[in-house]
């Protein structure tokens, strides 16, 4: 059972640099950072039944980690509270991504990088769409088998398919600027393919927004 702790004071963005930067781990500002994500993320995830009180535990110390060692990128655009619970929930919730693939793999999802396959998502962002939009996912699926290289392809559908970047990665035993360069390239690859088949630049970035989404 957790004890109850005093109200945290009141503290402004420059008292919380300050005080971070010149404090141990277990310093009394770095424990109110450590209870504000702990108290933030709760709210966040307590509705999603595959979050234990460990995983909470665990996402409060990797992000309390995570926002002592980007002190310096805090610009002070908004409160330090708020820069820090963001930081916090993309930790959560890159790591709860990462949990819930696991050991699926590109073939589990009939990604193969030496076939042509169609996008997952955009399979999704199909139903109930214009005659152009199913004529648009054509011509995508098209060029994905007909412009990109293996890898590229690969790459495209695994992301279109949502597949985390990190997980994404690891598959292809590449590394995260690798896979960015990866994807930038056959993007403009697709776009250049769609274009000669008669889409604007707004038609391709729409349809692979939505079909990321999908």
């Amino acid at each position: 059972m957790r004890t109850m702790r005093s109200p945290q004071r009141e503290r402004t963005n420059e008292q919380w640099l300050a005080e971070l930067r010149s404090e141990s781990a277990d310093g009394e500002t770095v424990e109110a950072l450590r209870e504000h994500l702990r108290s933030g993320l709760t709210r966040a995830l307590r509705p999603q039944a595959d979050v234990s009180d460990a995983d909470l535990d665990d996402f409060t110390q990797d992000a309390t980690v995570r926002v002592l060692s980007q002190l310096a990128s805090f610009r002070g655009e908004s409160r330090f509270t708020t820069w820090a619970m963001a930081i916090g929930i993309r930790v959560a919730y890159t790591t709860l991504r990462r949990r819930r693939w696991g050991d699926r793999s590109l073939e589990d999802l009939g990604i193969d990088a030496d076939a042509s396959a169609a996008p997952a998502g955009a399979r999704s962002a199909r139903p109930g769409a214009a005659a152009d939009r199913s004529d648009l996912f054509q011509a995508l699926r098209a060029s994905i088998d007909s412009d990109l290289t293996p890898r590229q392809r690969a790459a495209v559908l695994g992301e279109l398919a949502g597949m985390p970047s990190a997980v994404l990665a690891a598959q292809l035993q590449t590394n995260a600027n690798a896979l960015y360069k990866l994807n930038h390239d056959a993007r403009l690859r697709l776009r250049d393919a769609l274009h000669r088949r008669g889409f604007s630049e707004s038609d391709v970035r729409t349809f692979l927004l939505e079909a990321s989404r999908g």
